[in-house]
C-alpha cells in the first residue's frame, strides 16, 4: 500500500497542472487601444493606428480592420497596426480587431463617415473669372485675376426686382492702341470665357461700345453675336459711340449721313440676329455721347432708317430726347460725392417719365490715371462702399411695384479708365481665425457689409476642402465638436457681396 501513494500523488499534480492550464488559456484576455482616428468625419483615407495587449502566455496573434460584418479590409501580424484605408462616401461601423494565440480575441469599434471633398482650396483661391490669369492689380484700382463672389447681382436689388442686368463692354483689348489686358477681345474662346462669367453672375446681355464696321475691333462685335447663340437668354445689343462717327465708314459722309449709314449698318448686319435685344419687338440702340460731339437731327435720322427702333439716349435728359424710347444712367467722373448726385438727378427725372424705360447704373468707381487721355480724375472705390451704393441708391427709388427695367454695369472691362467689374472689386477685408478648444472663431478687419456669407472649410491634405457650414454675415464661431473632425486644417472664406472678392483666412491646424 505504501509503494502507491507516490504514483497517486504524481497523477493527481499531473491532473491539476493540466487543469489549471486549460483554465488559464479560457480566461485570457485581449485588449485593443486604438490612437487614431481620433475623428468621425473624413474626405476618403483614413489612418488607422492601433496597438494591441494580452493575458495569454502565448502573445498576440494578429490584428485586423472590417468595414462591415465579416468584410475585413486589412489584417497585420502582431500587436500593432498602421495603415491608411481609403473608402467609398457613406458612414462605417468599423472595427478594430485583436486574435490572440489563447483562442480569443478582442474588437474596438470606430464609427467614421467619409464625405467626399466639396471643392479644392485652388478653386476657392484661384481666378474665377473671365480676366487674364497673368493679370496683375494696377494703381489705378483694378483688381488682379482673383477668386470673386459669383453670387447674384440680383440679390443686391430690391425684393421682387424683374430687371434685367446688362454689362457695358469696351471691344478693343488686343489693339496695339489700347492698354494690354492679357486677352483679345475677339478671341471666339475668350468671349464665351467672358458669357459664361456674366452669366454667373446673373447678367442676362451685353451693351457693346461700338466703333463702328470701319474700325478694327469690328471682329469682336461679331464674335458676340455668334457666342451668344450657343447661351439661351444671352442678349447683345450696341452702343454707338462718338467714335464710330468720327471713323465715319461712309466716304465722304457729315455726321448726320454717318449715323444714318451706322443706323442702318446696326439694323441690317446686327438686328436681325435672334440674339440682338429688343424692347416690344424692336431692336434696342444705345449711343454714347453724340449729342455732345454732334449736332444731329434725330427725327430726320428715324425718318431715313426707321421708326421701329427702341433709342435709349443718355443721362437725365435722355427721358425726353427726341425719338426716345428711354434713357441710361452713367456716371460722373468729376463728382466730389461718388456720383450719388448725377444718380439722383437721373432717378428723379425717370420717376417723372414712367413710360420711358429707364436703365440705372451700378458701378464701383472710376480712375482714369493710366488711360493714354487721362485728365487725372477719380472717383474713389471705398473698398467696394461705392458699388453698393449704387444699388441701394436704386433701391430708394425701386421696388416690387415700381420696378427698373434695366440696370447697366458700367463696365465690365474698362480696364484703363478704372471701371472694369470684371476681375473683381476689392473690399480691403481680410479674416483671421483661431481655435480654441473645439470653439472655431474669427474675425474680420475692414467692413462686413461687404461680405455675403461665410464658408467653414475643413481639408485633411491642404488641398482637397469639405464644406462644414455656410453661415450669414454676422456670425463669428463655429463649434467643431459635433463634426468630431479628424487630424487637418480649417479654411474659413468670407464670400463677398455680388462680384466682390472673395477672402479666405490662413490655414489653421486642428488641435486635437
Amino acid at each position: 500500500m505504501k509503494r502507491i501513494y507516490p504514483q497517486l500523488l504524481s497523477l493527481f499534480l499531473l491532473v491539476f497542472v493540466a487543469n489549471l492550464a486549460a483554465h488559464a488559456a479560457g480566461t485570457a484576455t485581449g485588449k485593443v487601444t486604438v490612437t487614431s482616428p481620433t475623428g468621425n468625419l473624413f474626405s476618403s483615407s483614413i489612418h488607422y493606428t492601433a496597438t494591441a495587449t494580452t493575458t495569454c502566455p502565448k502573445g498576440i496573434s494578429a490584428m485586423g480592420i472590417y468595414t462591415a460584418p465579416y468584410r475585413r479590409v486589412y489584417v497585420v501580424r502582431g500587436a500593432k497596426l498602421d495603415t491608411t484605408l481609403t473608402l467609398a462616401p457613406g458612414t462605417y461601423n468599423t472595427v478594430v480587431q485583436v486574435w490572440v494565440y489563447c483562442s480569443s480575441s478582442a474588437t474596438t469599434s470606430v464609427r467614421v463617415t467619409v464625405q467626399p471633398p466639396t471643392t479644392a482650396l485652388t478653386a476657392q483661391t484661384s481666378n474665377n473669372t473671365s480676366a487674364a490669369n497673368s493679370f496683375v492689380k494696377q494703381s489705378n484700382g483694378n483688381l488682379g485675376a482673383g477668386n470673386v463672389s459669383k453670387a447674384d447681382i440680383h440679390s443686391l436689388l430690391y425684393t421682387g426686382a424683374t430687371t434685367e442686368i446688362y454689362a457695358e463692354l469696351q471691344p478693343w483689348f488686343g489693339d496695339k492702341r489700347h492698354m494690354q489686358v492679357g486677352y483679345v477681345s475677339w478671341d471666339p474662346n475668350q468671349v464665351d470665357n467672358q458669357i459664361n462669367d456674366m452669366v454667373s453672375r446673373g447678367i442676362a446681355g451685353v451693351v457693346i461700345d461700338w466703333y463702328g464696321p470701319a474700325d478694327r475691333t469690328e471682329p469682336t462685335t461679331l464674335a458676340w453675336l455668334a457666342a451668344a447663340q450657343n447661351h439661351p437668354g444671352f442678349k447683345v445689343m450696341i452702343m454707338i459711340d462718338k467714335g464710330a462717327v468720327t471713323l465715319s465708314p461712309c466716304s465722304g459722309c457729315n455726321a448726320q449721313q454717318t449715323m444714318i449709314y451706322l443706323t442702318k449698318y446696326v439694323l441690317q448686319h446686327y438686328a436681325t440676329s435672334p440674339v440682338y435685344a429688343t424692347l416690344n419687338g424692336k431692336p434696342l440702340i444705345t449711343e454714347f455721347d453724340l449729342d455732345k460731339h454732334f449736332t444731329l437731327d434725330w427725327k430726320a435720322i428715324q425718318a431715313a432708317t426707321s421708326s421701329n427702333i427702341a433709342w435709349i439716349f443718355q443721362s437725365s435728359g435722355g427721358f425726353t430726347h427726341p425719338v426716345s424710347s428711354g434713357s441710361y444712367s452713367w456716371m460722373n467722373a468729376t463728382s466730389k460725392v461718388y456720383g450719388m448726385d448725377y444718380l439722383t438727378n437721373f432717378y428723379n427725372a425717370g420717376m417723372k417719365s414712367p413710360q420711358q424705360m429707364a436703365w440705372g447704373a451700378g458701378y464701383k468707381g472710376f480712375n482714369d490715371t493710366l488711360a493714354s487721355w487721362s485728365l487725372n480724375r477719380i472717383v474713389g472705390q471705398q473698398c467696394g462702399q461705392t458699388w453698393l451704393q449704387t444699388f441701394a441708391k436704386i433701391n430708394s427709388y425701386y421696388n416690387s411695384g415700381t420696378q427698373l427695367p434695366m440696370l447697366q454695369l458700367v463696365t465690365w472691362n474698362d480696364y484703363e479708365e478704372g471701371t472694369e467689374i470684371e476681375s473683381g472689386i476689392d473690399n480691403c477685408l481680410t479674416v483671421s481665425a483661431s481655435i480654441s478648444g473645439t470653439v472655431l472663431q474669427w474675425h474680420v478687419s475692414g467692413n462686413e457689409n461687404t461680405v455675403d456669407h461665410y464658408v467653414v472649410y475643413f481639408s485633411p491634405d491642404n488641398q482637397n476642402l469639405l464644406d462644414l457650414d455656410t453661415l450669414p454675415a454676422g456670425t463669428h464661431a463655429l463649434d467643431l465638436g459635433p463634426y468630431r473632425l479628424g487630424t487637418g486644417t480649417i479654411y474659413v472664406q468670407a464670400v463677398g457681396k455680388p462680384s466682390i472678392r472673395n477672402q479666405m483666412s490662413a490655414p489653421m491646424k486642428t488641435p486635437w
